[in-house]
Formats: structure tokens, C-alpha cells, sequence
């Protein structure tokens, strides 16, 4: 009986709400609304996903099924919560569905709770707004950490090209592991062709990986580059100094990410003069100049080199990349470099093919050649281990 009362309880409500929306649009007859959705938790299409550690902040992102006004509501204690919303020039940026809110001055090593609020926008004009129900997420956590932690796991994938089953095989073999941070090595969102399609697997890869919990570093592949949906895939992103190529610290390890582009030349047929990776390739150059001299570089315990398309171990006749950053690299200290595109394992030793560097290049997207690389880092002791789908150890060495 109880229960019938609530249930009834809760239509009046919904009633109620809808018949307010409706005199309030009926005092304007010009204005058309969005019908306000029957269930407050069909306002969100993906949980949130957190991106971009650094600085001391770090970035939630999440989508909406309807135009919304959205906020993150933040703090290391679940009843005393701040509150963070994404302002442009004044003006908070709402009535849209992909959100993205930037949460800085985070103390590093405190754990904080947060949960993504979503009110909807069923009507959005100069002199009046209506509003609809309001979502909140669950609770989910995160920690950053402190410039003089030793200690860290990450894992990394390449080449998913957007395959769930295989994905999912490789996190099965993670139970037991916490990582603190997730890498997507390029070709895992291949091709993408909408908004739909690019959406969903990311929502797969986050929620394989617990991308509301940790952060998740989306790298470009050769693939990300191509179809219809190349250029709005990266608004779902907050990159790193906001390029597809950059380097950020965790604890006293650096982390360098290059992007190596497309793996034909720009003036090849298939890119309708619609590429310049040429000049992408040179501002990185001057980048990783600029990098392999800043003091957070140098003064690191430990340093990792991420990109897709290897520099060594690489058989394609065009490899622009060598020429470019192969003398510079030839004298960096990086403690290893972890790449893809290949679609096969293997580990060059250093100085096997004038690499300055071990080098560990991740498989292919099939059950039968994926891997996932697994860097763990305790003290001064930097461990390298490769799993395929099956569990099975490949390589599990100390760098």
C-alpha cells in the first residue's frame, strides 16, 4: 500500500511539473520549448570522465541527452562541497550537451569527492530561460599526486580500433591492479565517423577503465585522423596544454606525449590537400626542445616517451618523425618509449636500432595479438610488463 502511495506521490509530481512549465510558456505564446524528459536520470548520455591532471586541477567532462545547465559540486568532504562551473568571458557556457568543467587549486595527495549536476534548458531565449529537472551523478573520487610521489601504476593501451570484446578481455586481466592512471595510444577511437559512434566507445573504454576515478589521456593515432567526425572528436577531449602533444608529471616521473600524425605524406591522394602535418611535426620539434631543457624534465626520477607510430622498429618506408626528433632523442634520457601501430608486440633493447631508449610496441586490436603495457613504478625501480588477452605475461623487465 506504502509503496502505491509513493508511486502516486511521485506522478503528482511529475504532473505538477509539467503543468508549471506550461503556464509559464502559455504567459508567452512566441515561446517554444523542449519537453521536459519523463526521468531525471535520462538527462545524462555518459558518466563523467576525468582528463587533463595537471597544474593542480584536473578536468570532468561528461554529455548530456538535452541542452543543459551543469556544474560540478567538489570537496574532500561529501558535506561540505564547493562548487565549479565553466565560465566564458562572464557568461556560463550552458545549453549545450558536452560539458567539460575545470576544478583548480587541488591540494595534491588529498582525496576529493564529486558528483556532475545537469539542470535542463527547455527554453533558452534572450529575456527568459525555463528550466527542467535536475541530475545529479553518484559520488565518485580522485586524488593527484604530490611532486614528490615515488610511486605510480599506469596502464596502457594501443590499437583497440574500437573493438569492445577485446578491450574488456585486456581489462579482465587488471582485477588486482590499481593503477592510478589509463593511456589510450592512438587507433582506439579509429576512423570516427559521428558523434554517436565516437561517444559510445568512449564511454566504453571509460567505464572499462574507471575514467570517473582516474584520469584518462586520450592519444591521437593515425586513425583518430581520419573520417567525418576526425576534427569534432578532439571537443571531447581536454588535452594537455590543450595540443594533442605535450608532457605533464606524476609524482617525480615525466611524462612526454608526441603526436606523430598520419603515416603518409600530407601531399598523398587519400588526404585531398587537407593535411599539414609538416608544420605539426615542426612546432613538436621545437616543443621537445624546449621540454628536454625545462627543469621539470630534467629533474625527474624517471622519464616515458608516448606516441603511436615508433621511430624505431618501424618498417614503413615514411618516418618523417626519425629525421626530425632522432638526434635530439638519441640523447635524451628516457627510461623507455611506449608506441603502437605496428599491431604487433615486441621490445627493442636499447641500442638494438639506434635507439637511445628500450622501446615497447604494443599489438593489434584481435584477441589474439591485443596487449596491454603495465608501467609500475616503486621508488627509484621503473618495471615495464606486457599482458595479452589472455593473461599471459610477455615481457615483465626493470628499466
Amino acid at each position: 500500500m506504502r509503496k502505491s502511495v509513493m508511486t502516486l506521490f511521485a506522478a503528482f509530481l511529475m504532473l505538477q511539473a509539467h503543468a508549471e512549465t506550461t503556464l509559464r510558456l502559455m504567459s508567452d505564446p512566441d515561446a517554444v520549448a523542449l519537453q521536459e524528459l519523463d526521468s531525471v536520470t535520462a538527462i545524462f548520455r555518459t558518466k563523467p570522465y576525468l582528463q587533463n591532471p595537471t597544474d593542480g586541477g584536473i578536468t570532468v567532462m561528461w554529455q548530456t541527452t538535452v541542452p543543459a545547465y551543469c556544474w560540478v559540486e567538489y570537496g574532500t568532504d561529501k558535506n561540505h562541497l564547493k562548487k565549479a562551473r565553466t565560465l566564458v568571458n562572464g557568461q556560463a557556457l550552458c545549453n549545450n550537451t558536452i560539458h567539460k568543467v575545470r576544478i583548480d587549486n587541488l591540494q595534491p595527495g588529498e582525496t576529493y569527492y564529486y558528483r556532475v549536476c545537469s539542470q535542463e534548458i527547455l527554453l533558452y531565449q534572450a529575456y527568459k530561460k525555463v528550466f527542467g529537472h535536475t541530475a545529479q551523478s553518484e559520488f565518485a573520487q580522485f586524488t593527484l599526486p604530490s611532486a614528490d610521489q615515488t610511486d605510480f601504476t599506469a596502464v596502457i593501451f594501443n590499437d583497440l580500433h574500437q573493438q569492445e570484446a577485446t578491450v574488456r578481455a585486456l581489462c579482465s586481466q587488471l582485477k588486482g591492479v590499481r593503477y592510478d592512471f589509463a593511456v589510450f595510444n592512438g587507433d582506439c577511437i579509429d576512423d570516427p565517423a559521428s558523434h554517436d559512434q565516437a561517444t559510445k566507445y568512449i564511454t566504453v573504454l571509460n567505464e572499462a577503465v574507471g575514467g570517473d576515478r582516474i584520469p584518462v589521456f586520450f592519444m591521437r593515432g593515425n586513425h583518430e585522423i581520419r573520417n567525418a567526425y576526425s576534427i569534432g572528436l578532439q571537443s571531447l577531449f581536454d588535452y594537455v596544454g590543450g595540443q594533442t602533444y605535450g608532457a605533464f608529471s606524476w609524482g617525480d616521473t615525466r611524462i612526454v606525449m608526441l603526436d606523430c600524425g598520419e603515416d603518409k605524406p600530407d601531399d598523398h591522394w587519400v588526404y585531398y590537400g587537407l593535411n599539414d602535418f609538416t608544420q605539426l611535426r615542426n612546432d613538436q620539434t621545437a616543443f621537445l626542445k624546449r621540454e628536454l631543457a625545462s627543469k621539470a624534465f630534467k629533474k625527474s626520477s624517471k622519464r616515458i616517451l608516448l606516441h603511436h607510430i615508433p621511430l624505431y622498429g618501424n618498417d614503413s618506408e615514411y618516418n618523417p618523425c626519425v629525421e626530425l626528433w632522432g638526434e635530439m632523442l638519441a640523447k635524451a634520457p628516457f627510461n623507455v618509449a611506449v608506441n603502437g601501430h605496428t599491431h604487433e608486440f615486441v621490445c627493442h633493447k636499447k641500442g638494438s636500432l639506434g635507439n637511445n631508449f628500450p622501446v615497447v610496441i604494443g599489438g593489434g586490436p584481435s584477441m589474439k595479438n591485443a596487449t596491454v603495457v603495465i608501467l609500475e613504478k616503486r621508488g627509484k625501480v621503473l618495471k615495464t610488463k606486457v599482458m595479452n588477452a589472455k593473461g599471459e605475461v610477455l615481457l615483465d623487465t626493470l628499466f
